[in-house]
């Protein structure tokens, strides 16, 4: 199999058809960091699911990227400005931020990256990806203690966290790698995913999820590597992206390459029922998405010839309320993150 292009470099889309999905209450991959704010101070907890009573439960945990966001103007979204259909972006591409009701938008909250891709919030820090120098980065959520080469991991797109360690598709390895937060303890072939079309990698309820672009799949394995399901929803799966896991479903960004319009946003129970590829349809195209409250986010990249004509989008959990220009001014966005 070839090496999936990199955003901006066409890829036919498949025929629509229906889905199948997974889900629960947490977002990653291109995707999400979250808090959680009580009194007057902030408190974060990750919920995970209880399989004998259906029920969730709060552990505690740093905050990270399992954790649920209210959606207010004191939390905030960032999404990686990739900047160009260029592979390499020499240094140009940036992250924005702004409040999430959408205000205060800052597309330069942090500079000098190369081909920004993926996003993920733990604790006090946000990690990136930089695809082309092969490297995650690393600083504050105040924008502070910027490292563009927190360490070397190879080919990467989207990342992720469950609190404890990192996790990113390596597509040179044809893998997904593992490493400490710290960046040490590098595992470049933690869980072999068989191809280098991964984009994007979530973490929910003991297991580690990852959109295979090129064979149309979601697959799903344990955190410690075991049960592997490389096809664990297949049906209706269309060029995944970015996706997203929260209140007991899964959603997924359908994406054609190199367009403006054409794709859709899928959800699905995590048993794979009560699939829809079009949940959310419509003129746009979206790669990246996160999860706040009751919201959902995504990046809409458009083909990336213009600077600035990227979007984010959106839309309530149930669909309703859909905004595909809810920030304007965006370059190619790819990651999105949700976070304090």
């Amino acid at each position: 199999m070839q090496d999936g292009p990199a955003p901006g470099v066409p890829r036919e889309m498949p025929d629509a058809s229906p889905s199948h999905g997974i889900a629960h209450r947490r977002t990653r991959g291109w995707l999400l960091g979250s808090w959680r704010h009580t009194g007057g101070h902030r408190a974060a907890c990750r919920v995970e699911p209880d399989r004998n009573a259906g029920r969730q439960h709060p552990v505690a945990h740093a905050r990270g990227y399992d954790e649920v966001v209210p959606p207010s103007a004191h939390g905030h979204i960032y999404w990686a400005n990739r900047g160009c259909e260029d592979v390499n972006t020499n240094g140009l591409a940036t992250m924005g931020r702004a409040n999430l009701d959408g205000t205060g938008v800052n597309e330069r909250f942090i500079t000098g990256a190369n081909s920004m891709c993926g996003l993920a919030i733990v604790g006090e820090y946000i990690y990136w990806t930089n695809a082309e120098d092969v490297t995650i980065g690393r600083a504050k959520l105040n924008g502070s203690g910027i490292d563009q080469s927190l360490t070397s991991i190879g080919k990467v797109k989207g990342i992720a966290s469950d609190g404890r360690y990192l996790y990113w598709p390596n597509l040179d390895d044809n893998a997904i790698g593992r490493a400490n937060l710290d960046g040490t303890g590098v595992n470049r072939s933690f869980l072999s995913v068989g191809g280098p079309s991964v984009f994007s990698v979530a973490v929910s309820g003991g297991y580690i999820y990852w959109a295979d672009y090129q064979n149309d799949t979601i697959g799903r394995a344990n955190l410690d590597g075991t049960g592997v399901n490389r096809s664990f929803l297949s049906y209706g799966v269309s060029g995944p992206a970015g996706i997203a896991i929260s209140g007991g479903y899964i959603y997924w960004a359908n994406w054609a390459w190199k367009e403006a319009s054409g794709g859709s946003i899928g959800r699905a129970r995590l048993d794979g029922t009560e699939a829809n590829q079009f949940f959310i349809g419509g003129d746009f195209n979206p790669f990246g998405l996160a999860i706040t409250g009751d919201y959902l986010y995504w990046t809409n990249p458009g083909t990336g010839a213009i600077r600035g004509t990227g979007t984010i989008g959106r839309a309530r959990l149930d669909g309703t309320e859909v905004n595909q220009r809810f920030i304007t001014g965006a370059s190619l966005p790819t990651g999105i993150a949700v976070g304090p």
